[in-house]
């Protein structure tokens, strides 16, 4: 799952500067008028970055919840 992460936060951050860098680009101004095609890509990078984030997150906290629970001694988890 350290791979999903990795990908994942390239992806997000990279959406996010290269969106910014094409806003610089086109002016703050015209970008807010048309959302064009390169727009809605860098757009569309952001949001699979996170996505793929937040669905390695779950995976690796699933992940780590059952090797607790099999370091802990069965005695401890009974009242």
């Amino acid at each position: 799952m350290n791979n999903g992460k990795t990908l994942g936060m390239i992806l997000f951050i990279g959406g996010i500067i290269l969106l910014l860098a094409y806003g610089l680009y086109l002016g703050f101004e015209e970008l807010i008028n048309s959302l064009d095609f390169i727009s809605g890509v860098f757009i569309g990078l952001i949001l699979i970055g996170l996505i793929v984030l937040i669905i390695s997150i779950i995976f690796e906290q699933r992940r780590d919840t059952k090797e607790n629970m099999k370091d802990i001694k069965k005695e401890d988890l009974e009242p």
